[in-house]
């Protein structure tokens, strides 16, 4: 396969993977690896930013590789966190001679063998979402072609992560919205049953059945649903508490009784007028 058909296919791979269910997690790992491959580097590694600003490692290319986790990421030194910080390409071609903040990061890639390391920002526009690092056996800068390639690659991973988080947060929000829908309409239904059994108005039975939440320290659509299913304190729905007669005592006379053996006086007739 050639080299531009890879490229290619290697875009359509990355924007159908950013949408699946794998998440983050296996895009970056995708991400790294085709980078590795494609302007051939010996490693790869994805930083990416939290809320903070803070830089985490998201993916490397392959499990061997630990430069950001060990080195670059804790000292807050090399390529990718200072692409991160500029949100522009950083390098350093010969890790020999490297700048003399980034001595800490430059031993530990020697030692695995890395001999230059270049880093390109995570960009959208003016979003900078993280950076992603790329190693090599063998100094010298990139060639213009695989260092505009490397570019290409970052801003389709940032965009198809921004594109995700955005879907995501606009899921989030419809279901806020759902779920605020849900319970207004649960307590305008409140408000209904509570003014017709206390004969009350509209506005009286919100207030009625707001001021009983807050006493009781309830959400008002929850105190709404018992409303609704009869389940709440029976001072808010206003049953009338039962009244019963009470019961006769064994042997005792009960208040009918008593009205029947009660003597009745006579009627007084009107004495006559004297003369």
């Amino acid at each position: 396969m050639s080299r531009e058909r890879r490229i290619t296919e290697t875009f359509v791979e990355l924007a159908g993977t950013a949408a699946s269910q794998d998440g983050d997690a296996g895009f970056l790992r995708l991400f790294a690896q085709r980078c590795a491959d494609l302007v051939d580097a010996a490693g790869a590694t994805v930083m990416l930013a939290d809320e903070h600003g803070r830089l985490g490692l998201a993916a490397t290319s392959s499990p061997s590789i630990r430069l950001a986790e060990v080195t670059g990421l804790r000292a807050g030194s090399g390529p990718g966190p200072e692409a991160y910080a500029l949100g522009r390409p950083v390098a350093c071609p010969d890790l020999d001679t490297p700048p003399e903040r980034w001595d800490g990061f430059a031993a530990a890639a020697r030692a695995e063998g890395y001999a230059c390391a270049h880093a390109w920002p995570l960009r959208d526009r003016d979003e900078v979402l993280g950076a992603v690092e790329l190693y090599r056996a063998t100094s010298g800068p990139y060639d213009e072609p695989d260092a505009e390639l490397a570019e290409a690659l970052a801003h389709v991973a940032a965009i198809s992560l921004l594109r995700e988080r955005r879907q995501q947060r606009a899921d989030v929000l419809t279901q806020q919205l759902q779920q605020a829908l849900d319970s207004r309409l649960v307590i305008e239904q409140a408000k209904g049953v509570l003014a017709e059994r206390r004969s009350l108005g509209i506005d009286q039975a919100f207030v009625l059945l707001r001021g009983h939440a807050r006493r009781h320290q309830m959400r008002l659509a929850t105190l709404a649903g018992q409303v609704l299913d009869g389940t709440a304190d029976g001072s808010l729905l206003g049953h009338p508490a039962q009244q019963q007669a009470p019961r006769p005592q064994p042997g005792r006379p009960g208040p009918a009784d008593l009205a029947r053996m009660s003597p009745r006086r006579p009627a007084v007739q009107p004495r006559p007028d004297r003369p």
